[in-house]
């Protein structure tokens, strides 16, 4: 090889060491923290391996999955948790449209209404949930004063002793929480969306109602695709706002699926069934992953096509 090129080769593999060597530690980093307890949650699933035997393991095979499949209370949190993730997701991809539209308006005191809309989103989620459940309370909530003043009730409501009424609530309090972060993402989606099209629909005789549903809704849906994924592995994974505001009570009302696996695991010490719920929990999450990033990856081709 000439000098030459063989210069400009080492040079190059010499660059492209040091950029390896450069990100080394954060791979080792996410191997260790990330990579290898995954792994080891999915080994630990095909066990029978419990606290109170010790380092003893039982492999079982696929028995722990099959178990899952008839355990009544693992039917219950991922019923509760798909319907808690459907009816949020969709509420909050609603309202994060109508506010991130409010929110992109040109007005007097504009930045006033971002700042009241974000206000939730800005809150701790523990301390939202413990806000919710003092707001609740059945003795002294102010929601049960607020409906009793108004003569909407004769008696205060116990909103947390109730099947319907605590997931009621619990759906509630997520909405309000992590709505602003959807509008938060629309928001960015619309001022993205170039002016020229509008403008072009206006010469055309396109009226507001039409400019919305023929412009701007196609043009985020890149982004409302990207939202909805996030919410629904977020909400998939729910356990801070039930852990503050109802503990999963009554009895297994509003038991996700991630509190009955945290519960299963370290409060019961089964190893080997609550590794398997926790993988069941990550393979949906992955399956739901791959299905949106295909919808988001080909949005974007067709944009750029377009």
């Amino acid at each position: 090889m000439h000098p030459y090129f063989k210069g400009i080769f080492m040079k190059q593999l010499n660059r492209k060491s040091f950029g390896y060597l450069c990100i080394l530690p954060t791979i080792i980093i996410f191997s260790i923290f990330a990579i290898y307890p995954v792994f080891r949650t999915i080994f630990l699933s095909f066990f029978k391996y419990r606290l109170q035997t010790g380092n003893l393991r039982t492999f079982i095979g696929f028995e722990n999955y099959l178990t899952m499949f008839k355990d009544s209370r693992f039917i219950n949190a991922l019923s509760f948790t798909l319907l808690f993730s459907i009816i949020t997701v969709t509420v909050e991809v609603v309202l994060g449209l109508i506010f991130a539209q409010l929110m992109n308006m040109p007005f007097k005191g504009q930045w006033a209404l971002r700042v009241i809309v974000l206000i939730p989103w800005s809150i701790p989620t523990i301390v939202s949930g413990f806000m919710w459940k003092f707001m609740v309370n059945d003795q002294y909530g102010v929601f049960n004063q607020i409906l009793h003043t108004l003569g909407f009730i004769e008696n205060y409501i116990p909103w947390l002793s109730q099947d319907l009424t605590s997931r009621f609530i619990l759906i509630l309090a997520d909405i309000w929480k992590t709505s602003p972060y959807v509008s938060l993402l629309v928001l960015a989606g619309l001022q993205n969306i170039p002016e020229s099209l509008n403008d072009a629909a206006s010469i055309d005789g396109a009226g507001a109602i039409r400019k919305y549903f023929s412009i701007t809704l196609p043009q985020l849906k890149p982004v409302l695709a990207t939202a909805v994924l996030f919410r629904l592995i977020s909400a998939l994974k729910i356990y801070t706002v039930i852990a503050a505001l109802t503990n999963g009570g009554p009895g297994f009302a509003t038991e996700s699926l991630t509190m009955y696996t945290m519960r299963t695991f370290f409060s019961a010490g089964n190893y080997g069934y609550g590794a398997c719920l926790s993988t069941f929990t990550l393979i949906i999450t992955c399956i739901i992953s791959l299905l949106f990033m295909d919808i988001i990856r080909n949005k974007i081709n067709v944009g750029g096509k377009n």
